[in-house]
């Protein structure tokens, strides 16, 4: 009965994505089917022990451990600044595709990096395709920027390994002195 209320449920919510869903439907059918008499067993079996080992199991599991690896702060970032958006996510999204260029040409190179560096957080919290390109589209527009700015500075940026949530600011601001 479990499966079958799991298996209604699933291909319910994901019933618009088509069989681009098939894998996930399986997949929370099974889990929803499999997991919970598990659990049970093990608590029937062991008692207490299988309390303490299902709730370890639960606390290690790889979706909650990457949602807490997402929370995380981004390596640079200082301590207490959350880079969540103060906007709803929809109108984030949708105003990050809308910046035009010259508003990102008013930001210093503190101000363009630290957006850099959020819109990481927004591709991350993204969950609709519409939403990761909206955002994937304002991500460019920063790196065009930077490159407009100083190309030097955002090329050995990348050189040196640029990863996606990084901060080009040491790159960049370094190459401006040089230039100076």
């Amino acid at each position: 009965m479990l499966v079958i209320a799991a298996a209604v449920i699933a291909s319910s919510v994901r019933e618009g994505d088509g069989r681009s869903a098939v894998p996930w439907i399986v997949r929370v059918t099974l889990a929803a089917g499999l997991i919970p008499p598990a659990a049970a067993g093990l608590i029937a079996v062991f008692k207490f022990a299988g309390v303490l080992t299902v709730l370890i199991l639960a606390a290690t599991t790889p979706a909650l451990t990457s949602l807490v690896r997402v929370r995380r702060h981004a390596p640079g970032d200082p301590p207490g600044v959350r880079l969540e958006p103060a906007i709803p996510r929809d109108a984030a999204t949708s105003l990050a595709a809308a910046t035009p260029a010259r508003e990102l040409r008013s930001l210093d190179d503190e101000e363009l990096c630290l957006a850099w560096r959020q819109s990481f957080r927004l591709l991350e919290a993204s969950f609709s395709a519409a939403e990761r390109l909206s955002v994937v589209e304002q991500r460019q527009h920063y790196l065009d920027e930077l490159h407009r700015r100083s190309p030097e500075g955002l090329a050995a940026w990348l050189a040196s390994g640029a990863r996606a949530p990084g901060n080009p600011l040491p790159y960049v601001a370094d190459a401006r002195r040089r230039a100076d």
